[in-house]
């Protein structure tokens, strides 16, 4: 299944809820920021706006029992709580109360993907083991429309599916982890262009780079496989057209 990096994220709705976020441009070049508002002093705040302050005066560090991680987003670096960010109702500070205001959304960094891989790591098994199935899938892809795909020969592919729609949180890390990947190989392969392409100093030299990339800037472009693997332990292995990210 081919996975389309510049659509990713609509493939999954924490990644897709912010609206005006910075957007990587066509040239490959990502700058992120978190983006400002200038409000005048004849618009009145809103109380959204007011719950928001508050809630962000009254922050609660996350539990020590609960599993967190520092995470790059449009906000800037964020400690999170992974269990509920990924939860359809939680909040990721760590308090009780629901979002009062969207999520930070997170960037396709390797500091993002390796957090999130290792929780994903760390929880597989137990949820295997709580949902009575035997064994993972040998590997698990998503088309172009978001949705998982198992192997045919998987014989629990029925349970496995049940399970995620019972359990939103792994869905949600799972196809978080994929849109991630794809989107960062997206990018690497970008930059490394750019990168190429600003060492050269003769026409001859940039024309045999332009040459080499030129799939990047194709109608027809290749879109890398993304495949999330586990081992026997359970520990997530993602690749990219048969190779290991990392």
């Amino acid at each position: 299944m081919k996975i389309q990096s510049a659509s990713a994220y609509a493939d999954y709705p924490y990644l897709n809820i912010s609206t005006n976020q910075n957007q990587a441009p066509a040239n490959g070049t990502v700058n992120f920021s978190a983006s400002g508002a200038t409000i005048s002093d004849t618009v009145a705040i809103s109380q959204a706006a007011r719950n928001y302050l508050a809630d962000q005066s009254n922050f609660t560090a996350p539990s020590e029992n609960c599993t967190t991680a520092v995470f790059d987003t449009n906000q800037g670096a964020k400690k999170l709580n992974i269990d509920a960010y990924f939860s359809p109702s939680g909040n990721a500070n760590g308090t009780s109360s629901l979002f009062q205001t969207l999520p930070p959304l997170l960037l396709p960094s390797k500091n993002n993907i390796d957090a999130i891989a290792n929780h994903i790591s760390e929880t597989f098994t137990q949820f295997l083991v709580q949902n009575n199935i035997p064994s993972a899938p040998s590997s698990i892809t998503y088309d172009n429309e978001g949705k998982i795909q198992l192997p045919a020969d998987y014989a629990y592919a029925s349970a496995f599916k049940q399970a995620l729609a019972n359990n939103p949180t792994m869905s949600r890390e799972l196809s978080t982890a994929n849109a991630l990947t794809s989107h960062y190989v997206g990018m690497q392969k970008s930059l490394e262009f750019q990168q190429e392409y600003a060492a050269t100093t003769t026409k001859a030299e940039a024309n045999a780079v332009v040459a080499r990339y030129s799939y990047l800037f194709s109608g027809y472009k290749h879109y890398d496989t993304i495949a999330l693997h586990f081992s026997e332990s359970g520990r997530l292995n993602l690749t990219h057209d048969g190779e290991s990210l990392f």
